[in-house]
């Protein structure tokens, strides 16, 4: 997940609208209180109507969180609740606000359910993240088991930021058990000849498979 903000962003509209749409979804249930998958059209197991409001509670705080080891709860909360959220976690990486963005998709990528991956990657990012989003991506779509963005991945060892160097070499590392000797904080000419020579790998994967 992103770096925590310092100041305080609003709910942005589309992520108003996109918490408003599931709420209003809640209505309509079945004669057992639970969302109907027909009525709402999702391919996801739906939560209670009570459920649902809990989820919407959590995520209508992320943008107001400023406590990393809150937003790991947050993010805990998301994962444990399992395909439930998975509608709302795929609204919320939809919005233009970074930080819900970055949220939804840490989440995401922590419940490992492979069946996510072709929707994480049909995602549009409308936030201004820049790369930062798009390492985030990667990284989740790596955990959900599509290794089709490691070239972002390892883009992202060169990186200006300590902090996104590191994300990105544990999320190559976690995925291959690999490390061509990346050291993050190391020297930039050590750190250059193990970018080389993960690139170098990606070519050599890519030669293996085809």
């Amino acid at each position: 997940m992103r770096a925590p903000v310092s100041s305080k962003q609003p709910i942005s509209r589309s992520l108003l609208l996109a918490l408003s749409s599931l709420l209003l979804a809640a209505c309509t249930t079945t004669g057992t209180g639970s969302i109907s998958p027909a009525q709402t059209d999702s391919v996801w197991v739906q939560p209670t109507p009570q459920f649902r409001r809990k989820l919407l509670e959590q995520a209508e705080r992320v943008p107001y969180i400023q406590r990393t080891e809150e937003m790991v709860e947050v993010i805990r909360f998301f994962v444990q609740a399992r395909e439930s959220a998975y509608d709302l976690l795929l609204g919320m990486a939809a919005t233009s606000n970074s930080k819900v963005v970055g949220t939804a998709l840490a989440a995401l990528g922590e419940t490992r359910d492979e069946r996510l991956a072709p929707y994480v990657a049909a995602l549009e990012l409308r936030a201004e993240g820049g790369r930062q989003l798009q390492y985030e991506r990667a990284r989740c779509l790596v955990k959900l088991g599509d290794w089709a963005e490691l070239p972002v991945l390892v883009s992202g060892l060169r990186d200006d930021e300590l902090w996104y160097r590191a994300l990105c070499a544990k999320a190559l590392r976690d995925a291959t058990h690999l490390s061509q000797g990346f050291d993050p904080d190391g020297d930039e000419e050590e750190r250059e000849v193990a970018a080389q020579a993960w690139e170098a790998w990606l070519v050599a994967r890519e030669t293996d498979l085809y």
